[in-house]
């Protein structure tokens, strides 16, 4: 029981880090698309013992959306900008999503490929944003996998 009430400690007092390649390139405090989904199909079977079988199709990954506070880093944008603004040759990157602490420890890792900037969604700013300016990265891959 008190492992259990550890681990939910520790998940209240993390943020997600983003790497490109293998370099730190930002940090954010939401983090949404980190899933697969595999389409599965079924075929009627007819005859004396009817019923019904079941075959996997084609898996699904939606896109991963992350959300910070505005900051000075430019990287992810400059990715997106370089890749669909600038219209230059397509750079697909590998990366992770990384889970930390408080105290800057990995809890989970969870690896995705080939993957590319898709949206980019700077900050509403106004009177009743009361000071906060989130920024969004939406980033299109080809698979996901929790790391080991």
């Amino acid at each position: 029981m008190a492992e259990n009430k550890d681990r939910k400690e520790t998940a209240l007092n993390c943020y997600f880090a983003v790497e490109i390649d293998g370099i730190e390139t930002a940090r954010f405090f939401r983090c949404d698309g980190l899933e697969a989904e595999t389409y599965v199909y079924e075929v009627e079977e007819g005859g004396r013992n009817s019923g019904t079988l079941k075959f996997y199709g084609r898996t699904r990954f939606p896109n991963i959306v992350l959300e910070h506070g505005v900051t000075d880093n430019e990287a992810l944008y400059d990715w997106y900008s370089k890749t669909v603004l600038e219209e230059e040759k397509v750079e697909r990157k590998d990366g992770s999503i990384v889970l930390k602490d408080s105290g800057n420890n990995e809890i989970k890792r969870w690896n995705f490929f080939r993957a590319l900037p898709c949206r980019w969604v700077g900050p509403q700013l106004g009177v009743e944003s009361q000071g906060v300016a989130i920024e969004k990265i939406e980033i299109a891959h080809e698979g996901i996998m929790v790391a080991k």
